[in-house]
């Protein structure tokens, strides 16, 4: 594999310069600024995992920014390694703390949303959702804490989580498709929508009944 390869997969892109899509990278501040916000509220009694989530955002923000602007084959894999990170702690952590599972049950759920999301990707082949089926497994575990959370404000964040990403796989998804009328393409909602979708899960853990009191 050649992990220098140019990667040219986003409408905004038009050449292999570094400041090819200013939206695009500029737009992953909103994680940045997500990530900061969470901070701000917590202190050195927040638990080390919830600080750790925090600053994963961040690093989802930092990770897409890098790739956005260097756009090689390595900054896609950091990309998404920074993704996959945050969705196995935040899943992991939320079937414990939130729902209250046992930590070996959550560590087994947490694998079968793995191997969902892999066999999902490999062979589910859908021009329309344009290599979005990675993110498939993980959109359903969302929506599988938003039925199964028996906390109720902490139901609502999660449901808001799963809507608002719902949105996000559209905009990722149409980005090519309306690049003809729209040359900016609309992966920059992605980057904003998926902000608030963290956003959104991040209070919901938050709302864990030990963390609360």
């Amino acid at each position: 594999m050649n992990w220098r390869a140019p990667l040219d997969v986003y409408c905004e892109r038009t050449d292999a310069s570094l400041w090819a899509e200013p939206v695009n990278a500029l737009t992953n501040l909103a994680f940045i600024i997500v990530a900061a916000w969470l901070l701000r509220r917590m202190d050195r009694r927040t638990p080390a995992d919830l600080r750790a989530l925090a600053y994963l955002i961040g690093a989802v923000g930092l990770g897409s920014g890098v790739f956005h602007t260097v756009a090689q084959t390595w900054a896609a894999v950091l990309d998404v390694v920074f993704i996959a990170i945050f969705v196995v702690v935040f899943l992991q952590r939320t079937l414990v703390r939130l729902i209250g599972w046992r930590t070996r049950r959550a560590n087994v759920a947490v694998l079968g949303m793995l191997v969902v999301s892999a066999t999902i990707a490999l062979t589910v082949t859908l021009p329309a959702l344009n290599g979005s089926e990675l993110y498939l497994g993980p959109w359903l575990a969302l929506i599988a804490l938003a039925v199964i959370c028996p906390t109720p404000r902490a139901r609502r964040w999660l449901a808001a989580a799963a809507a608002l990403f719902g949105v996000s796989m559209l905009c990722r998804s149409i980005d090519l498709v309306v690049c003809a009328a729209f040359p900016l393409g609309t992966h920059f909602g992605w980057h904003v929508n998926n902000a608030l979708v963290l956003w959104c899960a991040m209070r919901a853990l938050m709302l864990a009944p030990r963390l609360a009191r």
